[in-house]
Parts: C-alpha cells; sequence; structure tokens
C-alpha cells in the first residue's frame, strides 16, 4: 500500500507542480499584459492630451495674429479719414486760390497729387489687411474644426474601449458560469 502511494505520488507530483507553474505563469503573463496596457493607454492619453494643446495653441496665435491684424487695420482706416480730409482741405485752399497765384496753384496741386497717392497706398494697405483677416479667420475655422473632429474621435475611440471591456467582462462571466 505504501508503494502504490509512493508510486502514486511520484507519478502525479510532476504534473501538480506543472500545473501549479503554468497557472502561475499565466497569473504572471496576464498580470504583465494589464500592466503593458495601462501604460500604452496612459502613453495615449497623455499625447491625445499634447495635441488637443497643441490645437488650442494654433488656435490662440492665429486668434492673436487676427486680433493685431484687425487694430493695424483700424489704424489704417483711421489714418485713411486724416488723409481724406485734408485733400478736401488743399483742394479748397486750391479753389481759393485765384489765377493770380500761379505758384500757389501748382504747390497745392503737387500737394493734392501726393495726398491721393497717399490715400490710394493706405486703401491698398486696407485691402491687403482685409484678406489677411478673412485667411485668419479661415484658419481659426479650420483649427476648430479639426479640433472637434480630433475630441470626436476620441470620444469614440473611449466608446470603442468600453464596450471591447464590457465584452470580455461578458466572454469572462460566461467562461466562469459552466466551472460553477
Amino acid at each position: 500500500m505504501k508503494k502504490r502511494l509512493i508510486v502514486l505520488f511520484v507519478l502525479v507530483l510532476p504534473f501538480a507542480t506543472n500545473a501549479q507553474f503554468s497557472s502561475a505563469q499565466r497569473q504572471m503573463q496576464t498580470s504583465n499584459y494589464m500592466f503593458a496596457n495601462q501604460n500604452r493607454m496612459f502613453m495615449q492619453m497623455q499625447q491625445q492630451q499634447r495635441t488637443m494643446a497643441r490645437m488650442q495653441s494654433n488656435v490662440q496665435s492665429v486668434e492673436n495674429k487676427l486680433a493685431k491684424e484687425e487694430r493695424k487695420r483700424m489704424k489704417l482706416e483711421e489714418k485713411s479719414l486724416r488723409q481724406q480730409a485734408a485733400l478736401r482741405v488743399k483742394q479748397e485752399q486750391l479753389n481759393t486760390y485765384g489765377k493770380d497765384f500761379d505758384k500757389n496753384t501748382e504747390k497745392a496741386k503737387k500737394q493734392i497729387i501726393k495726398a491721393v497717392e497717399q490715400k490710394n497706398k493706405i486703401q491698398s494697405k486696407i485691402g491687403a489687411s482685409n484678406a489677411k483677416i478673412e485667411n485668419f479667420k479661415k484658419e481659426i475655422e479650420t483649427s476648430k474644426l479639426k479640433k472637434e473632429e480630433f475630441a470626436k474621435k476620441q470620444e469614440e475611440e473611449k466608446r470603442a474601449k468600453e464596450l471591447e471591456k464590457s465584452g470580455n467582462a461578458e466572454k469572462k462571466e460566461k467562461k466562469k458560469e459552466p466551472n460553477k
């Protein structure tokens, strides 16, 4: 009887230790996989946060450029109004000079021509400023749309992961039920 127990013990012992060892290996592999998965998710979340911050920074810098360009345009418009007022004054002076003052008339005409040229330059700068402002507004819109799309993509990925987790949890529950 003792011999049989010893033989049985010797035959079963390797299988029992092997089964325990493989169970420990599986647990270790599972915990390693979970740890790696958590690290990967954490790194992915950090990357997404950096991307969102970069997008926000881009939008903010373009908005700052837009505000600066709008201030510049307002100054140019004020300068244009002053130039037009000065031009009107010079034209009135030209009209008040008589034919007796040829020298003053020529001088006033030159001043008027110069004022018109300056006014045209200012108007062209205003036009360029308006174009820049429109481009900045378009850039802001596209940046905001990209940011919204990225946020939606993040939400969809998060939902997919949650569904995957819940599906995995259901599978585990189904596997456990028949063993009970």
